[in-house]
């Protein structure tokens, strides 16, 4: 024990700079209208929408492709309509217009089992997911599936 304390203070004197780990495992998928990203935070509802993965910000760009996506229309913190799955970037919502009421949100899931890594000769490689942090139980939260993005709908 004494011994790996050692290690430790003398690691922390030897070091000439501390980093920040940052969290480049997860990508994260944007929704795009008219070429400008969709803020999550009450944004007003567009029909037309299109579905990006990409790089977390600070992140090296790298392209991904998915399979499918779902998009669920959620009211009070339920599924107000049957869940939309796409496999096209490009999404039409017109069918969900009519049946969006104040405080309603959209919320876009992939699961990793659907997401693809570009690779440089075009080919995509199925996604690796993170593994959880050593010890860690995971408890299949949608965050241990899959990315996903919860788009907070805002009074017209």
């Amino acid at each position: 024990m004494l011994n790996k304390l050692l290690l430790v203070l003398v690691s922390l004197a030897t070091a000439t700079a501390a980093t920040a780990q940052t969290d480049c495992a997860r990508p994260v998928v944007k929704l795009l209208s008219k070429n400008a990203e969709i803020p999550a935070a009450g944004s007003a509802f567009v029909p037309l929408v299109t579905l990006r993965v990409a790089a977390a910000a600070g992140c090296p760009e790298q392209p991904y492709r998915f399979r499918n996506a779902e998009l669920t229309l959620i009211r009070r913190g339920r599924p107000a309509l049957p869940t939309l799955v796409v496999s096209q970037p490009n999404v039409d919502l017109r069918a969900l217009a009519s049946s969006i009421q104040p405080g309603d949100q959209i919320y876009v899931f992939i699961a990793y089992q659907n997401l693809a890594v570009v690779g440089a000769d075009g080919t995509p490689q199925p996604y690796a997911p993170p593994k959880p942090s050593s010890g860690a139980v995971d408890i299949r939260t949608p965050d241990s599936k899959g990315i996903s993005f919860r788009w907070q709908l805002a009074p017209k």
